[in-house]
């Protein structure tokens, strides 16, 4: 199996199954580390690493169920290097499903996604983006105008949806127009230090071991 092959039937299984994640083996590890050293950075990429060795930006919709199983199966990856920022740092960057906030999407798949994507924005300048996050991914199904709405007071902290409302969904189309111009094309898209990883991420192990990777990487680099 093609380790490009591997990668979709991993990806596919982390967003059917309730189980696990799949163990890396030290020959698949060995195998991943040499395609992710093949694989080209994007040229001109609009992110800064701002000091940190490893640099994860991320396109995701809200109402996009890949990126709801991707949320959960790397939120506890993530989460060790919440401390950490010197070592990596993580964007969270809007791309909705959605030709109303999303210039380069021809059809409508996600009604309530530009609306949650501009109450997520609301919410940072709050601290409460990464709980109005975590709860929008918990409660999709219940995802509506209303709803997202709903949230964005009781768990976003967002008293005036309405008066914040052109400022966000100007960087929701900003955000939109950059992953565009990145080839951006499905949600969620994830790029590490400038390298794009396949359509849908890679599984946890993966994800894991990619990031040790671009540390030790980047280790290596200082002491030269």
């Amino acid at each position: 199996m093609s380790m490009r092959a591997l990668i979709i039937a991993l990806v596919l299984f982390v967003g059917v199954s309730q189980a696990q994640p799949p163990v890396m083996s030290e020959a698949q590890r060995a195998e991943f580390e040499r395609w992710w050293e093949g694989q080209p950075k994007s040229p001109a990429f609009p992110y800064d690493n701002d000091g940190a060795k490893v640099l994860i930006v991320e396109f995701a919709d809200f109402q996009c169920e890949h990126c709801r199983a991707m949320y959960v199966a790397l939120k506890p990856v993530l989460e060790k290097y919440a401390g950490r920022p010197q070592d990596v740092k993580f964007l969270y960057k809007q791309f909705p499903l959605n030709p109303t906030c999303n210039a380069s999407v021809q059809r409508l798949l996600h009604p309530a996604a530009c609306d949650a994507a501009a109450a997520y924005v609301m919410a940072r300048p709050k601290g409460a983006a990464e709980a109005l996050k975590d709860w929008m991914f918990m409660h999709q199904a219940e995802l509506s105008a209303a709803t997202v709405r709903r949230a964005a007071a009781d768990v976003g902290k967002v008293s005036d949806f309405d008066a914040g409302y052109p400022r966000a969904i100007q960087e929701v189309k900003t955000d939109a127009s950059i992953g565009a111009a990145l080839r951006v094309d499905s949600t969620p898209t994830f790029f590490v230090n400038g390298r794009r990883l396949p359509a849908g991420g890679v599984p946890a192990p993966y994800f894991d071991a990619l990031i040790e990777l671009e540390l030790k990487r980047a280790q290596g680099t200082s002491k030269g």
